[in-house]
C-alpha cells in the first residue's frame, strides 16, 4: 500500500468502519445501528423546486424506505435460514438512514412552501436511529415468525398424516 493510501491513524480501509465525529463533513449526520457506523449526507432540495416536487420527493422517500425495509428481511432471510455469511446489512440500512433524513428534512419544507405534509405513524415521527434500529429488529422478527410458522405447518400437515395412515391401517386390520 503506497503512503498516499495510509495515514497515521491506519488505513482507509479501517476508518471506513469508524468516523471520527470530529473529521464528519458538514451538512451529514453520523448515526451507529447495531454496533456499525453510518454517515449520511444530507442535501437540501433546489430553492426552485415546487411544491409537487417536494410532495413527490417525500413519496419517493417513503416508497425507498419501505423498498430498504424488504431488502433488511432478504438479508434476514439469507442469514437465517439459508445460513449464509457475509450477508449485506449495509447497503440497506444505509439507503433507510438516506431516506428517513430526507422524510425529516420535507415533512417542514413542504409545509413552510403551503403544502401539507406529516408524519406516518409513529415509527417516522421518532428519532431516526431508533426507527432504523426499529426496521432491522422487525425484519428479524419478521423472518423468525416465518420459520416459526412453517415449522408449525409441518407439524400440522405430519400429524395429520400419520392420523389418516394410522386410520387407514385401522381400517384394513
Amino acid at each position: 500500500m503506497s503512503d498516499e493510501s495510509k495515514d497515521d491513524k491506519g488505513s482507509f480501509d479501517d476508518q471506513e468502519d469508524h468516523y471520527d465525529s470530529f473529521n464528519t463533513p458538514s451538512g451529514s449526520l453520523k448515526f451507529v445501528i447495531k454496533n456499525t457506523e453510518y454517515l449520511v449526507r444530507i442535501m437540501r432540495p433546489s430553492g426552485g423546486a415546487s411544491l409537487h416536487e417536494l410532495q413527490k420527493s417525500l413519496q419517493r422517500n417513503r416508497d425507498m424506505l419501505d423498498e430498504s425495509f424488504n431488502a433488511m428481511v432478504k438479508a434476514s432471510r439469507k442469514e437465517i435460514i439459508q445460513k449464509q455469511g457475509g450477508v449485506d446489512y449495509l447497503s440497506p440500512t444505509q439507503n433507510a438512514l438516506v431516506a428517513r433524513a430526507n422524510i425529516d428534512l420535507l415533512i417542514p419544507l413542504i409545509n413552510v412552501r403551503g403544502g401539507v405534509a406529516s408524519y406516518k405513524g409513529k415509527q417516522e415521527a421518532m428519532p431516526i436511529e431508533k426507527h432504523i434500529e426499529g426496521l432491522r429488529k422487525k425484519a428479524v422478527k419478521k423472518v423468525e415468525a416465518e420459520i416459526s410458522s412453517t415449522r408449525l405447518g409441518s407439524f400440522i400437515i405430519i400429524t395429520v398424516v400419520l392420523i389418516i395412515a394410522g386410520f387407514f391401517l385401522w381400517l384394513f386390520v
